[in-house]
């Protein structure tokens, strides 16, 4: 058995090297891609380092499909394993909304329709101009620099989520490793987050449409009629998810393959087709000490990035046997991240090729490119139309996915009686294909919040892009403790490297964030002590029984922080954290990039506190396990 253990670990080991060889070969073609840029696609295609940087994306999804080869030791697939609170609240079996009959569980095609449905929305639309103007020849740096952290962070996710196979797993293993009061934190992030989503998406939309209509938004956002229609395409999107759940997730999956299928009929054709004449010549901007990393959230790369996590919001519903729903999820999530990555970076290319030859330093979509450019000597205008259409249509396809997830997350956090009861209790329905449902209610709540939210900020997407990003990085980083909390849980092998990177992924997510904009990571903090205050402070309302707030009947967690209970050290460990990374962008924001030692100094300084938050939570979950004396069984 030691033997066999031995070998596992130096296969393991093995095809990670294999992993990290790949993408070093990619990341070293892509940097060495940037001193093409003069050259045209046609003639990069020529040369030998894009064809190593191909070698070295292909050796990376190799390398992970074999990573992901089960064991076959003793014949029988691994079983998931389970836990059980001896003292905490008990789980309820109904909380998940997971369907009875097997047939009637999501399928690969919609598995991977959640996943990349989320991703491909507005942000290829946006951040890929936005990107350009901020980084210049650089901009590829930015994605690849947002598709490592990414990446790392859905190994880290993906497969500790597979553990438990359980919808709303992003917020209850959480909850087993730090308890309710962490919980609170994580819940108000990934509900403002997504319930934020489909109004940035709506305003996308709209902001797209404003090229038609140029009524609908001006220099400074949406106008008063942009704005009215963003609330009605925001109404409309939660309104969908209504339908019944075979047609809202099937048309999912095809809008997301049209989704996909724009963009790359959009690379082939300007990558073949000639640059339209010049126009007036200005040197094209470029990156800066710190621009890769301030741009990863002020250009929308991350935006661009986050939704990949859909799948691991409803692991419950998807079809099949543990093993069978690992193979899915990990196809869907792996496959989305990569995929998004080598998408995005061809639009890239071709956007900077044409930028270049028409001497502009930056313009504000791809429309302008696909106007002047010609193939054959004929016209290329029509991509346009394919252009504008897609920056309808993918925007509101990942503010479906958004709310759909959204809509099993809170149904679980209501179960849990984390938010009243009232919002997963049943009620007779006259929907289309519904007796039942208590998702209608879930949906008014996260409407009116989108909407307070779309009409707090006047509708600007850039606003609406970073309040939904700072909360997900959070929760990103957070469900990054949790695997090193419980990595007793995790097999020999291959998980037993996750915890390094889950570490790694914390501490790029803090750098990531300090980087930020100062009022970017302000707001984005902001709203998350905002959510987390409501959720504290009306169950405790309640409990006074406050007039108008009898229905509230969450479980007042908030009494927690005047005993003695395990789980206030986690949560005053993340709450102090988070003070601490906020205040040291603050910190950032007033030196600027003057000197560069000072930069550096405080980047090392990120590092440290980061790394001595990572400590603390996993010590301060490690003693709340112990208290409550969590314990594992492995069937």
């Amino acid at each position: 058995m030691g033997d066999q253990r031995v070998r596992h670990a130096l296969n393991a080991i093995a095809r990670v090297l294999l992993c990290a060889a790949g993408f070093v070969i990619a990341i070293y073609g892509t940097l060495q891609l940037d001193g093409l840029k003069s050259l045209s696609f046609r003639e990069v295609l020529h040369e030998p380092i894009f064809w190593l940087t191909v070698f070295g994306s292909v050796l990376t999804g190799i390398a992970f499909a074999v990573l992901q080869r089960p064991r076959a030791s003793s014949g029988q697939a691994p079983q998931p394993v389970e836990t059980v609170e001896a003292r905490t609240e008990p789980r309820k079996d109904e909380t998940s909304e997971s369907p009875a009959e097997d047939g009637d569980k999501l399928s690969l095609v919609e598995v991977v329709g959640l996943a990349a449905g989320g991703v491909i929305g507005s942000g290829w639309l946006l951040a890929v101009p936005g990107l350009h103007e901020s980084l210049g020849e650089a901009a590829l740096l930015g994605w690849a620099a947002g598709g490592v952290l990414m990446l790392t962070i859905a190994v880290v996710m993906v497969e500790f989520g597979l553990i438990s196979q359980r919808t709303g797993g992003l917020l209850f293993h959480p909850h087993d490793a730090f308890g309710p009061l962490v919980v609170i934190i994580l819940a108000a992030s990934l509900w403002i987050s997504y319930a934020i989503n489909p109004a940035a998406q709506a305003a996308a939309a709209v902001d797209g449409l404003a090229e038609v209509v140029p009524a609908l938004a001006g220099p400074d956002g949406l106008t008063g009629t942009g704005s009215v229609l963003a609330v009605l395409v925001t109404a409309a999107i939660i309104a969908f998810v209504l339908l019944p759940r075979r047609l809202v997730l099937r048309t999912n999956a095809a809008l997301t393959l049209v989704k996909i299928a724009i963009p790359v009929v959009l690379v082939v054709f300007l990558a073949l087709a000639v640059p339209g004449p010049p126009a007036t010549a200005g040197p094209v901007p470029g990156p800066t000490t710190t621009g890769v990393l301030s741009a990863l959230i002020t250009s929308g790369v991350i935006y661009a990035y986050i939704g990949f996590q859909a799948p691991l919001d409803v692991t419950g519903e998807v079809r099949g046997g543990p093993r069978a729903v690992a193979r899915r999820v990990r196809w869907a999530v792996y496959g989305t991240v990569v995929g998004s990555f080598l998408l995005y970076s061809a639009l890239q290319l071709v956007y900077a090729e044409h930028m270049a030859s028409s001497g502009a330093e930056h313009g504000p979509s791809y429309a302008r490119l696909t106007d002047s450019a010609t193939l054959i000597g004929a016209p290329t205008d029509w991509l346009v139309v394919l252009v504008r259409l897609a920056a309808i249509i993918a925007p509101i396809g990942s503010g479906i996915v958004f709310t759909y997830a959204l809509s099993r997350e809170v149904y679980t956090l209501s179960a849990e009686r984390y938010v009243p009861s009232v919002l997963h209790e049943p009620r007779a329905s006259r929907l289309p294909g519904r007796r039942s449902d208590s998702f209608w209610l879930i949906l008014l709540v996260n409407l009116v919040l989108a909407l307070v939210v779309l009409v707090a900020v006047g509708g600007d997407w850039h606003a609406l892009a970073v309040l939904n990003t700072i909360p997900i990085l959070i929760l990103y980083a957070v469900t990054c403790v949790v695997l090193a909390v419980r990595s007793e849980l995790l097999g020999t092998g291959f998980q037993q490297l996750l915890p390094v990177a889950a570490y790694a992924a914390f501490v790029a997510i803090a750098l990531v964030v300090n980087e930020s904009a100062w009022d970017r990571v302000w707001k984005g903090v902001a709203v998350i002590a905002w959510g987390s205050l409501v959720l504290l402070v009306l169950p405790w309302l309640h409990h006074l029984r406050f007039p108008g707030l009898g229905w509230y009947d969450a479980k007042n967690h908030g009494a927690r922080l005047f005993s003695r209970d395990p789980a206030n050290r986690p949560f005053v460990v993340l709450a102090v954290y988070l003070a601490a990374l906020t205040l040291l962008s603050a910190v950032r924001h007033r030196i600027g990039d003057d000197s560069v030692w000072s930069v550096w100094s405080l980047r090392g300084l990120v590092m440290i506190v980061a790394s001595g938050a990572f400590v603390l939570l996993v010590g301060a979950g490690r003693r709340y396990l112990r208290q409550t004396q969590l314990t594992t069984t492995r069937p």
